[in-house]
């Protein structure tokens, strides 16, 4: 799933969010990359296409990491 997302703090950027069901995420700001986290490869359990839940998770912890961003550039 790809989103923007503009921090209520410090400077008004919007950045791009990348992320997929197993977990991983990318955040963009103007085409480079600022932070990408990466999801385990292979654990007992994990379903071979992922789930919306991770998903979601993923874009919440990168809204996070956006804010922090946000905060140490203010």
């Amino acid at each position: 799933m790809k989103t923007t997302y503009t921090s209520a703090a410090g400077p008004r950027r919007t950045y791009e969010i990348e992320a997929d069901r197993h977990g991983s995420y990318t955040i963009l700001l103007d085409g480079k990359v600022v932070k990408r986290k990466s999801a385990l490869s292979d654990y007992p359990g994990k379903s071979r296409w992922g789930n919306k839940k991770l998903e979601l998770a993923a874009l919440d912890d990168a809204r996070a990491v956006v804010d922090e961003i946000s905060r140490e550039s203010h």
